[in-house]
């Protein structure tokens, strides 16, 4: 066995470390519940005590804002779960039509939502950022709320989560959601992504999660909102990156009780998903970056030893050995996407983490772009 062999081999018993590392970051960040943490508090109070009256306005008003594109399939599921919400304060739901070919517009009128049409994409912007920047300029919240498209709201969840910035004084905060997959890959690949991600998060981290952003107006105006971002594929992250900087508090919350997200619809939508993230986040990751890499890695290893085993390089107890540490680093996260035994699959998750995330960064360098949602970016 050369040495890089060795090497490579033996750091799948890193595994266990930075899984444990990963999922302690995790439970460190603060969670939102659906009304649990809210008994006591005055504000909920006032919002139960408000919520029979026929037009409370105890919460400051909220602008829903959902960028969507081809989004048709998927707004029947969110738009339901928007107009069922339970909010004591004045509420509007905007859907940017982003150049769809589908009938988003006309599910979103359906469902009472006000809908913006935009007609193209002007230069120096990504669709993203243009889509969620002409809402806000029309929004009259005090409030925006800036959600995607895949996903569901409970119908508790907004009130909470301004109940929390309000009790908290903050500008702001974004919301880790629950996931829901689609099928075998769908699950192996993200559990494998996140705890990645949060093997490489530090405290100093700014971080966004473009999925569920609920910020104050003055806050968006002044800091430059997604205007300042308009040309970064992962907007959400730059956008974090500069609120962060310029001494915003907007924290990531974990916030699977209020709403949840399907990210992906097939295997090439996966495979787009995680080259877009893969090839942009290093820019934002700083050197948490590379241990998010380190870990993925070190997942994936155990399929080199199954390849040294077969070549009667290593003994089979190896195989055994690497695999079963490398499972133990990313139990947490498999049971949060409900894998089970199928976490035996996890190394085959982090192959296609690890080769999807290398095929954007070569295409990024060599000035192509990575295509998502039938746009380079």
């Amino acid at each position: 066995m050369n040495k890089l062999s060795k090497w490579l081999t033996l750091l799948a018993f890193l595994s266990p470390l930075l899984g444990w590392l990963a999922e302690r970051r995790y439970r460190q960040m603060p969670k939102l519940d659906n009304r649990k943490d809210y008994d006591q508090n005055r504000w909920y109070l006032s919002l139960v005590e408000e919520t029979a009256k026929p037009s409370p306005k105890n919460l400051p008003s909220v602008s829903i804002i959902v960028p969507a594109r081809n989004e048709a399939a998927n707004l029947q599921q969110l738009l339901p779960s928007l107009c069922a919400v339970r909010y004591p304060g004045n509420l509007e739901l905007i859907v940017v039509d982003d150049n769809s070919v589908d009938e988003t517009a006309v599910i979103a009128q359906r469902h009472g939502a006000q809908v913006l049409s935009l007609d193209g994409l002007p230069q120096g912007w990504l669709g993203k950022p243009h889509a969620c920047h002409r809402a806000a300029e029309i929004a009259t919240g005090e409030w925006l709320l800036f959600t995607d498209a895949d996903t569901i709201h409970t119908q508790e969840g907004l009130a909470s989560a301004v109940c929390y910035l309000l009790e908290n004084q903050l500008d702001g905060l974004s919301c880790h959601l629950h996931h829901k997959t689609n099928g075998l890959l769908d699950s192996l690949a993200l559990t494998t992504a996140f705890a990645g991600l949060f093997a490489g998060l530090s405290k100093q981290h700014a971080s966004l999660n473009g999925q569920y952003i609920l910020i104050r107006r003055d806050v968006y105006e002044a800091s430059g909102g997604f205007a300042a971002v308009r040309n970064q594929p992962l907007e959400d992250l730059a956008f974090g990156h500069l609120l962060h900087q310029q001494g915003y508090r907007v924290p990531m919350l974990r916030g699977e009780d209020i709403a949840e997200v399907a990210m992906y619809k097939s295997n090439r939508q996966l495979w787009q998903g995680m080259m877009r993230i893969g090839a942009g986040s290093l820019r934002w990751s700083g050197i948490g970056s590379l241990m998010t890499a380190l870990f993925i890695t070190a997942l994936m290893t155990p399929l080199l030893t199954w390849r040294m085993v077969r070549q009667r390089r290593l003994p089979r107890r190896w195989l055994y050995l690497t695999w079963g540490t490398a499972v133990a680093g990313a139990w947490p996260w498999s049971q949060r996407f409900d894998l089970r035994w199928r976490a035996l699959f996890t190394p085959f998750g982090a192959l296609f983490v690890q080769l999807s995330a290398m095929w954007g960064l070569v295409n990024r360098l060599l000035g192509r772009g990575v295509r998502w949602k039938g746009r380079i970016v």
